[in-house]
């Protein structure tokens, strides 16, 4: 049987994407034979050994950790959002549907490249909301909603918007997702849910404030409405991609809070319409629904 190793960032306070998106390509790499394991990226010198193929996944890793994988194992596989380093021969994965394919190909020239839909990659629960549970119809009013912006939430925003949020209606019914769960009395906190709880949360909520990462696309296959923040610059591509499927605030952390504010409110006006809300959930659905290449990737990978 093959083994792989996956590596990645989960105690470095860079969110919970990376995990998720690892997660998720754990779960395709078993069911496509692999003997496969997933350490966090700090025990990448404790974990190593001779293997099939070596992932990693990090925003901190400097380049010797990636040259050391690749004595490992005759293929490696690297996430990189962001063209961070001048990496060893590797296939290089951005999965993001809006991937700029003619920019990676100037920066990588000799790397094997992954680009684009066809290789994103979604936890089997929101695989199973997306394909097996009965498509959404909106509420006539919105009255549950989730703000989720990431890990660490890094531009502090969640108590801003729940302030915002509770002003504007005082009505709602307002959760959020933040290490820090007692933040406000005005909300319901959680933090370190399993990837089934995640998805059952954010099917029941009406509507979801949240950030451009990989947890977008999971609040799109659990068939609910959302206002995207790009709240980092690698989040632009991914914002892009799925541009017909959300209301988007873009560069956030250039904004003041009176614009964000403001932004926010015009949109959640705008979503309060049902018919906008439909429109979301069937558009988000048509573009994960398209089908992947990871089967046939990892099948020939076998053959190499």
């Amino acid at each position: 049987m093959s083994k792989a190793l996956l590596f990645v960032d989960k105690k470095f306070g860079v969110g919970l994407g990376h995990f998720s998106r690892c997660n998720a390509l754990l779960e395709i790499l078993k069911s496509n034979g692999y003997e496969a394991y997933l350490f966090d990226t700090s025990l990448l010198d404790l974990e190593l050994q001779k293997c099939d193929l070596i992932v990693i996944d990090s925003y901190v890793l400097g380049l010797e950790s990636y040259q050391k994988a690749t004595a490992f194992a005759p293929h490696c596989l690297f996430f990189d959002d962001t063209l961070r380093l001048p990496y060893p021969n590797a296939f290089l994965l951005n999965n993001a549907p809006n991937a700029q394919k003619t920019l990676y190909q100037s920066h990588y020239p000799n790397h094997t490249l992954l680009l684009g839909g066809d290789y994103r990659l979604l936890q089997k629960p929101f695989l199973q909301k997306l394909n097996t549970t009965p498509i959404k119809s909106p509420r006539p009013k919105i009255k549950k909603i989730l703000i989720t912006l990431g890990g660490e939430d890094i531009l502090n925003l969640t108590s801003f918007i729940i302030d915002a949020l509770a002003t504007y209606n005082p009505n709602y019914e307002i959760h959020y997702i933040h290490k820090n769960t007692k933040l406000t009395n005005k909300a319901k906190g959680y933090y370190g849910l399993t990837q089934e709880e995640m998805a059952d949360l954010f099917y029941k909520m009406d509507l979801c404030i949240c950030a451009c990462g990989q947890t977008l696309m999971e609040i799109i296959a659990s068939q609910t409405p959302r206002i995207a923040l790009e709240i980092a610059p690698n989040q632009n591509a991914n914002l892009k991609s799925y541009t017909k499927a959300i209301l988007s605030i873009q560069e956030v952390w250039k904004l003041d809070q009176d614009s964000l504010k403001s932004q926010l409110l015009s949109y959640l006006k705008a979503i309060e319409n049902p018919n906008l809300r439909t429109q979301q959930i069937s558009q988000g659905i048509a573009i994960l629904n398209q089908s992947t290449k990871w089967d046939s990737f990892l099948q020939n990978l076998k053959n190499l």
